[in-house]
């Protein structure tokens, strides 16, 4: 496993045992959404590129999403990628 978070900080890596984690910097508009569903949704896609993102992953992301987390991604509309709108707003509807 590969763990890597987004800072706006120095990029490194760090060694702890035999696990590497590496920290990459990244926009402060990226980490907008840290923390939230939303924030790893646009990162998801963002990983996955406009090819990849297709209505069976938007059917599988829409039926483990709750109500609240659905409304979050609205929310956070703002802040993804303009080519991401259309799937986060069909993401939202129930």
């Amino acid at each position: 496993m590969k763990v890597v978070y987004l800072t706006t900080g120095t990029p490194r890596r760090i060694q702890i045992g035999k696990r590497e984690i590496t920290l990459k910097r990244t926009t402060p508009r990226q980490m907008m959404t840290a923390g939230r569903i939303s924030g790893l949704v646009i990162q998801a896609f963002r990983h996955l590129g406009k090819t990849h993102v297709n209505s069976e992953l938007l059917q599988k992301l829409r039926a483990r999403l709750s109500d609240d987390e659905k409304q979050q991604l609205l929310s956070d509309l703002p802040h993804a990628p303009s080519w991401m709108a259309p799937h986060l707003r069909e993401l939202s509807q129930s």
